[in-house]
């Protein structure tokens, strides 16, 4: 027979709680002999399941084709809990895919830098239509194959160009450093110049692209931007082009990363912008919020820079 202790640790582990009562321990340890028949009992659970339903996706490579509201397709992979599976479930950064909406219009050309598997660069390529363009920078290869696959799905190859290099400071190469098992396909970010592959991570060459060496149609209107902490760098190469075009810029801003990559703090950041003649605006329910100096707290927020 099993014992309280297995009871007990069996809900911490597995439902992050304590059971609710010695009504319910007593007769999980008649019931079952060992603990593989009470993992299976609870595993299978109403509650097990709406606490834990990541867990039962595989974690091998699955890419599926997912059917937006908005009429694209993207490709994601089941294996990538933290975003391919909350773009299948409909609910990733949706505030972000608002303020594309609103912001992004026929004939504009735009820029994706940071594309992933392409769910904003497939929402703008629908915006922008035959006669605007989007170009898309993604270097990491996994993500590249569902990017391509997407332009491929929804037949956008007449405005949507691809382009497996990251944006940066300066042309050239640099080493892509991500984790070697890991449930985000998200998290490679650039590795600085001398820094360590640290543990548990790999790092490849890749080509970096510097904006304002780089042939684009004009004028540019809009900026997606989402590069792990590369943003004040991937934006330095873009003086020319913000001063000439002014596009409205939507950017993710993440402390650590910015920190790490650049080695610079979002106040900083954002100093950086104000240089180039752009405000920082909270990202609001799809609208430029307040206007900010700073960022609040050490999470990822999202940001909007407003041409003055």
């Amino acid at each position: 027979m099993l014992s309280r202790d297995h009871v007990v640790w069996a809900y911490r582990i597995l439902l992050d709680r304590d059971p609710e009562s010695e009504d319910v321990i007593r007769p999980k340890m008649q019931a079952y002999s060992t603990t593989r028949e009470l993992r299976a009992d609870i595993v299978t659970s109403d509650e097990y399941q709406e606490k834990n339903r990541d867990f039962a996706q595989a974690n091998e490579r699955n890419l599926v084709i997912k059917p937006l509201a908005s009429g694209v397709r993207v490709v994601v992979d089941l294996a990538d809990h933290a975003i391919g599976l909350n773009i299948l479930r409909g609910r990733f950064e949706l505030n972000e895919l608002e303020f594309v909406r609103r912001t992004v219009g026929p004939g504009d050309h735009v820029i994706d830098a940071g594309a992933h598997v392409g769910l904003f660069a497939m929402h703008m390529a629908d915006r922008v239509g035959p006669s605007g363009s989007v170009h898309a920078f993604e270097p990491f290869p996994a993500n590249l194959e569902c990017l391509r696959a997407a332009v491929r799905e929804n037949r956008f190859e007449d405005r949507a160009t691809i382009e497996a290099a990251a944006v940066g400071a300066l042309s050239g190469g640099a080493q892509l450093v991500f984790a070697r098992e890991t449930l985000n396909s998200g998290g490679a970010y650039l590795l600085p110049s001398n820094a360590p592959v640290p543990d548990g991570h790999e790092a490849v060459m890749i080509r970096v692209v510097a904006l304002d060496s780089y042939t684009l149609p004009r004028p540019v209107a809009f900026i997606k931007i989402d590069v792990e902490g590369a943003e004040p760098l991937a934006l330095a190469g873009a003086a020319q082009l913000l001063r000439r075009d002014r596009p409205v810029i939507l950017s993710e801003v993440h402390p650590a990363q910015l920190a790490r990559v650049s080695d610079v703090s979002p106040a900083a950041f954002i100093a950086q912008m104000a240089q180039l003649g752009y405000e920082c605006r909270l990202l609001g329910a799809g609208v430029a919020g307040e206007r900010i100096q700073d960022v609040p707290g050490n999470g990822v927020t999202s940001v909007i820079f407003l041409p003055r």
